[in-house]
């Protein structure tokens, strides 16, 4: 049962917390005894929902939902259940990682580029010296490394297995791996890696406030994600607004 408030937006159960709450409520889970796990969502991920049903089911039965972007705002907005605000990860990560410091809670990073972990492992070490990172592996692997990988993972029990291999890639790996991981809370991560390595920059405050980090990240990386943010906007406005006129020939 979720101890927080949430909205069903697209289908999608999303925690309607605030950024200044989600650290105190996300330290609080994993505090708890059972294993868990933590997703995020945005405008590109209710797209993949839409059309993936195995990755909505994923979704919809994770204990921890919340809006990473500005696109889950706005369709809440739209859609008469406002969520209060986006809550993107690396904009509490830190936090919850200096609670996990003093707490003693163990850190696996999975995914990213070649030596993208390595490098995310080497700046969180900076910054919390104490830090208990048990390993790390990029998001590139064959079946063979997998079971190496997860052999890893069980002899070093991590409580936090961050995992940052894209959606809905590394959703689907959490959903098929978590009775064979020993970890406590698998936490899919998107990009964070890239952000703590410094191989990709976030967008200025204010393109963050306005809700147009996706452009900045558009300028970073167009050959990559122009389809994801160009077409993918149009997308996402088309099914906010389709179920917003179904949802008003309901109520009529």
């Amino acid at each position: 049962m979720r101890s927080y408030p949430s909205r069903v937006i697209l289908g999608v159960p999303i925690a309607a917390i605030t950024l200044s709450e989600i650290s105190h409520l996300i330290t609080n889970l994993i505090g708890s005894k059972r294993k868990k796990t933590f997703f995020y969502v945005n405008a590109y991920c209710l797209n993949i929902a839409n059309r993936d049903e195995k990755y909505k089911r994923i979704l919809q039965k994770a204990f921890l939902v919340y809006p990473g972007g500005f696109g889950p705002v706005l369709a809440s907005k739209i859609l008469g259940q406002p969520l209060p605000e986006r809550t993107p990860t690396p904009d509490f990560i830190f936090d919850v990682l200096a609670i996990a410091k003093e707490r003693k809670w163990s850190i696996y990073l999975l995914g990213g580029e070649e030596h993208v972990a390595k490098k995310a492992s080497e700046k969180l070490k900076e910054k919390f010296p104490n830090l208990l990172i048990v390993g790390y592996h990029s998001g590139h692997f064959t079946k063979r490394e997998e079971k190496v990988i997860i052999g890893q993972l069980n002899s070093k029990k991590p409580t936090i297995l961050l995992v940052g291999m894209g959606t809905p890639r590394q959703e689907k790996w959490i959903a098929e791996n978590i009775d064979n991981v020993d970890a406590k809370v698998f936490w899919a991560v998107g990009a964070l890696f890239d952000f703590i390595s410094g191989r990709l920059k976030r967008a200025p405050f204010w393109m963050q406030r306005m809700g147009l980090e996706w452009l900045f990240r558009l300028f970073q990386e167009p050959t990559r994600l122009w389809k994801r943010y160009l077409l993918g906007n149009i997308e996402f406005i088309y099914l906010v607004l389709k179920e917003a006129l179904r949802k008003t020939g309901q109520e009529r």
